[in-house]
């Protein structure tokens, strides 16, 4: 059968798709749904509605079940159309390589599309000013807000009014939360089951990245300082105890200055989208790694497909070398201008702080791919006593402390991103090892790393590129433990 789609039209329609609902995402998870006081000037109720509509729309051949079967040669013969039996029709020869590629990314819009009111709702729950708080004064709140004052309260007593709150206060979001991923497995069993996973996990095999969430809790258990409280843990992994160097404000340009003389975006578009507020060291460490992110998407070359996957690993990988860089004494050192002793000290516990959202993620990756010991399935698919447990044992492993169940699909959020963070972190511990044996311990400041950077990120991507393999986890195992250990 000759396939009738034009691959590189819709290669420019699915970036074009991709772009769109990666706004729109980042606007209803900053902003909400709800429209602005009529006081408050800003957009028009009508601009506010306009903005919540399916970002999608538009690029339906993008993100279409009957384009995701042309493209995997899935598409019913007329015998099946007729009701009677009837093979599949072969998929077409593809000489450019953008088929399988793009129908990754079909198969991924298709599902947002279909889910985009799911997390309307969700963006909703989070905003919705739902809480009722005690300090200093009666007050309601958001559980945005609640989050985000517990993890900037420097006090103990402080993070534990938040946290109470979360938990006592949350349910509209978790529901909405459980919801969101019934309706987005339902919709991926409807489309074609069998791709979700490899295209969540960008792992060969899949299984592999669970095994390696196990291997990362496992080995580092004795390098983390465990906490009494769930909360006290996330006041650590703030990093506010690693406050030497940092500049007051946490701006774009700070980030620009630290590589200006390597020429490593020169020419380059870096969009880094609104940057975290400067909590702590966790904070700078954020930012780096949105520079990282945006350093590979703007690097790529070529069609969007090939250059970008949906779980992309590359800008997984570029995002924990660049968000790593605030736990190496050398940079402390030469960027942040600390004495040698003072910057062994702040990388240590900078490290410390970035391990305990290493195990988060691993944690993550466990109740989002297997959240029992009988394998597969999302831990909020599960019934209420058994999600509850399970959440509690996993994060408890992974935090020193269980979180409560209430917060299962709250605090953290249980996406299916985990697994290409997890995967670029364990990765991107092999790249800090190759950067620094080719170029030297300060491979940040040098040009020709910066050069080599680019043209790593900028080369085709093959197949094998673009997945981890078991192997490869390992060796980053090896080497992301050895790292911590020398700290």
């Amino acid at each position: 059968m000759r396939m009738e789609i034009d691959l590189l039209r819709l290669d420019r329609d699915v970036a074009r798709a991709a772009r769109a609902l990666r706004a729109a995402l980042g606007d209803i998870t900053r902003r909400g749904t709800a429209p602005p006081a009529e006081d408050e000037g800003g957009p028009s109720a009508a601009e506010a509605r306009a903005r919540l509509e399916n970002p999608l729309e538009p690029f339906r051949r993008a993100s279409a079940r009957s384009t995701y079967l042309e493209l995997t040669g899935k598409t019913p013969g007329l015998g099946a159309e007729l009701g009677l039996a009837s093979p599949t029709a072969a998929a077409a020869p593809d000489p450019t390589g953008l088929a399988s590629p793009l129908a990754d990314w079909v198969y991924t819009l298709t599902l947002e599309r279909v889910v985009w009111p799911d997390r309307v709702r969700l963006a909703a729950a989070w905003h919705a000013a739902s809480l009722t708080i005690d300090l200093p004064e009666p007050a309601r709140v958001s559980p945005r807000e609640a989050r985000l004052r517990l993890l900037a309260d420097p006090t103990d007593a402080g993070r534990q009014t938040f946290a109470e709150v979360l938990a006592r206060g949350s349910g509209a979001v978790a529901d909405a939360a459980r919801i969101l991923v019934e309706r987005r497995h339902e919709a991926a069993r409807l489309l074609a089951e069998e791709g979700l996973r490899a295209i969540e996990i960008p792992c060969d095999p899949p299984d592999a990245a669970i095994a390696a969430a196990e291997a990362l809790l496992r080995r580092t258990e004795s390098m983390m300082e465990r906490a009494p409280t769930w909360y006290g843990a996330l006041g650590r992994a703030v990093g506010r105890d690693a406050a030497s160097g940092w500049p007051a404000r946490l701006g774009p340009r700070w980030i620009e200055e630290l590589f200006r003389a390597t020429k490593l975006t020169e020419g380059l578009a870096i969009d880094l989208g609104p940057l975290p507020r400067p909590l702590g060291a966790a904070s700078f460490a954020r930012a780096l790694a949105r520079f990282g992110a945006a350093l590979a998407r703007a690097s790529g070359r070529g069609p969007f497909a090939l250059a970008r996957a949906p779980f992309d690993l590359r800008e997984a990988r570029r995002a924990a070398l660049f968000g790593g860089l605030v736990a190496d004494p050398v940079f402390c050192a030469r960027a942040l201008g600390l004495g040698r002793g003072r910057a062994l000290d702040q990388a240590r516990a900078t490290a410390r702080s970035l391990l305990l959202s290493l195990r988060l993620d691993a944690a993550t990756v466990a109740l989002v791919f297997r959240s029992g010991q009988d394998g597969g399935g999302h831990v909020l698919l599960r019934g209420a006593r058994d999600r509850r447990d399970r959440f509690e044992e996993v994060t408890a492993r992974a935090l020193g402390a269980p979180i409560p169940g209430a917060l299962a699909g709250v605090l953290p959020a249980l996406d299916p991103g985990a697994a290409a963070r997890l995967a670029g972190a364990v990765l991107a511990a092999r790249d800090r090892r190759d950067l620094i044996e080719r170029f030297d311990e300060d491979w940040f400041r040098n040009p020709r790393a910066a050069e080599a950077l680019r043209d790593d990120d900028g080369a085709p991507r093959s197949t094998a590129s673009r997945r981890a393999s078991e192997a490869d986890l390992e060796a980053g195992l090896g080497e992301l433990a050895r790292a911590l250990a020398s700290l």
